[in-house]
């Protein structure tokens, strides 16, 4: 099951530990990010794998179940189980009646099913992973490397520098592994239509019952082109042309398959000037940058909205940081309701919150985090903070503020 110049995925090693752990383990993710080529390749050759997008399987494991796991004897490997729910039931006598950990490997495309079955059937016996696309540090096939980042001036940054021009080509490319290795726009460009058509057409059509394929095709433009705003309910219906309960409902399902990344407002009961919407990110700002029409670098370069998709791509790398190495992060951002005062990110670790700021910019100053002393009047414990730049050497801007790179985190 070996596969050839494969970059080694920070999950690998989380994966690896819960496997002696855990009777069924499952990796969740958009399709196309590299669940199944993860799976074959830590996978002994005991292990047999079974796809349900093939239709005879398909079938048999939904009329019958029970046959199917004595075609498929474990430890198995089934990829695309959210296509076959009503499997998740018999999978829980199987297991019940398997002693040993590890012994069925799940993977899936779409978390509404999944968790469904999970919860349904099979609480208490299985741990649930997410798979991005490529972190920086996998893409740079150091993907082991990799720890949760937590603002610091003790960061062992594994990654090349790159200039602001480089990153924001390497923002564009976007982090599917197929996208990566695309070399010309044009081979870009079919990729992401690609990705677009089998979401629309085989996810949404199919799995999810959406009829309003146009419409939720408007939807998805309109979120990317407000990635890294805070959610307008009412925009998006407009955007969209349907009304704001359908946007809801579209809202969780973009959400659920992955495509986008809810960050929640930072909210203390006893302060009422907070912001309740959360922001909303792409988590491929590739596929962000298709659907706004930039099919190159250096649109990207003079786009109204550069620093937004800058934002967008530092947030998912810091996402994917914590989630590959199989943690649950606990994110918010802070903005007052008069929108004067704003921190991108806060970091909650321990009972620590670290604020972070980012900026398109190679030449940071103090100025920046200004914001960041609006902390001392909440009732909460403060670290140390991080301004994430595009470029520029790592240095404390105040006492408790470093600024970094982006390739530093």
């Amino acid at each position: 099951m070996k596969t050839f110049s494969y970059l080694p995925r920070t999950l690998e090693k989380v994966f690896k530990e819960a496997n002696s752990q855990f009777k069924v383990l499952m990796v969740s993710g958009m399709r196309q990010v590299g669940k199944s080529t993860l799976l074959g390749n830590i996978a002994d050759n005991d292990r047999k794998q079974v796809s349900l997008d093939d239709m005879q399987e398909r079938e048999d494991a939904r009329n019958q179940p029970a046959v199917f796991f004595r075609n498929h004897r474990l430890p198995l490997y089934i990829d695309e189980i959210q296509r076959v729910p009503e499997l998740f039931l018999q999978l829980k006598a199987v297991v019940d009646a398997q002693a040993s950990a590890g012994a069925v490997w799940l993977t899936g495309s779409q978390r509404f099913a999944l968790m469904k079955g999970v919860g349904d059937s099979l609480a208490g016996r299985i741990i649930d992973f997410e798979l991005m696309p490529f972190s920086i540090y996998e893409r740079e096939g150091k993907g082991l490397l990799q720890e949760p980042y937590m603002p610091s001036d003790k960061l062992k940054s594994h990654l090349p520098s790159r200039d602001r021009e480089e990153t924001l080509r390497i923002l564009w490319q976007g982090a599917w592994p197929q996208a990566v290795q695309s070399r010309t726009p044009s081979a870009w460009a079919r990729f992401y239509r690609s990705i677009v058509q089998n979401y629309l057409e085989r996810d949404i059509r199919t799995d999810m019952n959406i009829g309003k394929i146009a419409a939720f095709h408007r939807f998805i433009t309109a979120l990317a082109l407000r990635t890294g705003q805070e959610l307008r309910i009412g925009v998006l219906a407009q955007m969209a042309g349907v009304n704001e309960a359908t946007v809801k409902r579209w809202l969780s399902i973009a959400e659920a398959s992955g495509v986008i990344y809810l960050l929640p407002p930072f909210f203390v009961n006893v302060n009422k000037q907070l912001v309740k919407s959360p922001k909303v990110y792409f988590t491929d700002t590739g596929l962000a940058c298709w659907l706004c029409n930039l099919h190159t670098p250096e649109e990207v370069l003079s786009y109204k909205d550069a620093g937004a998709l800058f934002e967008t791509f530092v947030i998912t790398e810091i996402l994917k940081s914590w989630r590959h190495n199989g943690l649950q992060p606990q994110f918010y951002f802070y903005r007052d309701s008069k929108g004067q005062a704003e921190i991108d990110l806060l970091v909650h670790h321990r009972g620590i919150y670290h604020p972070v700021e980012i900026k398109l910019s190679e030449f940071p100053d103090k100025s920046m985090v200004r914001h960041f002393d609006v902390l001392k009047k909440l009732p909460v414990n403060t670290g140390t903070g991080a301004l994430i730049c595009c470029g520029g050497k790592s240095r404390w801007l105040t006492e408790n503020v470093i600024t970094h790179a982006i390739w530093q985190i």
